[in-house]
């Protein structure tokens, strides 16, 4: 199988100036690959529950606040 679902979000300008993060105002699109400043990508023959997905994106965050300064 291959990835056949995107979930593409854009980033409003200046997000890191809000004073909370429940602040921020993302545009959340489906469609294409890397059609926004972030893509989340899956198969769904293999992602086929909310609790897979969140496993999956839990591991790509730890992988991420590896790399990136808090």
């Amino acid at each position: 199988m291959a990835q056949d679902r995107w979930i593409n979000i854009t980033l409003e300008a200046n997000p890191a100036k809000k004073n909370d993060r429940t602040e921020y105002n993302h545009g959340r699109a489906m469609g294409g690959s890397a059609a926004g400043d972030m893509t989340v990508s899956f198969d769904s023959a293999k992602f086929t529950s909310v609790a897979l997905l969140q496993s999956a994106c839990d591991a790509a965050l730890k992988i991420a606040a590896g790399i990136m300064k808090a």
